[in-house]
């Protein structure tokens, strides 16, 4: 890809953003959200043009660079609600640590079932959390660094748009459950839809997310190893 592709590519992400962010407010429709439409646009020009996503991570990566100061930002919110979460806090701990492990697992049991090399496996387990964490966390397993974006992205959607019809099809009112469902699920896009069902809701996504990433980052490379070895007993 030469550098003409890149800036366009930079400049088309940073275009489709505003419009997609125009679009939404008068819409307010969560499909038109520009956290669903950007990542799909992108990649249906990617395939149209058939480039590498490699290559344009490559050139949009000064974006992602931004991600981590504004995953920093979402926990300003969180002070505001700091005496109700340190009243449930050992309940957002421990399902914060429950989702890793069920990240880590089904992650490493779905990519060993189809067969894919180390190297998608490894990017695959930093799949559940945010961009900043997940780049830190592959780098540590060995992963693709170009990977993990998509993969994270597409995790991202695919919580987002599951977690909320599940949680209206339960029909279940509590802000705290949901907010933590969401933050662990889908991370950052969790947090865009948990903060228009509710203020709470997004809080505690925010807060949910990031100590996932933290308990992943520090945590995930001496689980991961040990589930690696608990699935080697099993034959793909």
């Amino acid at each position: 890809m030469t550098e003409f592709w890149g800036l366009f590519y930079l400049v088309w992400t940073v275009l489709c953003y505003f419009m997609a962010k125009q679009l939404f407010v008068r819409t307010q429709k969560i499909y038109l959200s520009p956290i669903i439409v950007v990542p799909s646009l992108s990649i249906v020009l990617i395939f149209l043009l058939q480039h590498q996503f490699q290559d344009y991570y490559f050139y949009t990566q000064y974006l992602v660079a931004m991600l981590g100061p504004i995953t920093v930002a979402f926990a300003i919110p969180v002070f505001r609600y700091r005496r109700m979460i340190q009243q449930h806090f050992k309940v957002l701990l421990f399902s914060s640590s429950l989702a890793m492990l069920v990240g880590i697992f089904s992650s490493w049991f779905l990519a060993s079932l189809l067969d894919f090399d180390d190297i998608v496996k490894n990017s695959l387990l930093a799949r559940s959390i945010s961009i900043p964490f997940a780049l830190v966390l592959t780098e540590k397993l060995g992963g693709s660094i170009s990977l993990i974006p998509l993969f994270t992205v597409i995790t991202g959607l695919v919580g987002m748009l599951l977690g909320d019809l599940l949680l209206l099809w339960i029909k279940y009112k509590n802000h705290l459950a949901s907010g933590a469902a969401l933050g662990n699920a889908a991370h950052a896009m969790g947090i865009a839809r948990a903060r228009q069902r509710h203020e709470l809701e997004g809080v505690i996504a925010s807060l949910s997310m990031i100590i996932s990433g933290i308990i992943m980052v520090l945590f995930a490379p001496s689980l991961i190893a040990v589930t690696k070895y608990l699935l080697g007993f099993i034959s793909f």
